[in-house]
């Protein structure tokens, strides 16, 4: 996604930011396996931390994208 391209105040933004936290996501699992690996217990428990941070606003952020939908009349039921 373009953030350039992005309407603030829109479902878009949320999406993005869900977009940007989900990479983040991908990047402390990959951090994760690699202090695993490693023996690394502080760093792995700092990615999974880091890790589980990102997920959590994630879903915070799509509850925020579920409630403007459905205030705007624009709730569709899709995949979870």
């Amino acid at each position: 996604m373009n953030s350039d391209q992005i309407s603030h105040g829109t479902p878009d933004v949320f999406r993005e930011a869900i977009h940007e936290m989900a990479g983040m996501v991908s990047l402390q699992v990959k951090l994760a396996m690699t202090y695993a690996e490693l023996g690394d217990d502080t760093g792995l428990e700092y990615a999974i931390r880091h890790w589980v941070a990102y997920t959590r606003s994630a879903l915070a952020t799509m509850a925020d994208l579920k409630a403007m939908k459905a205030h705007k009349g624009g709730h569709k039921h899709g995949p979870r």
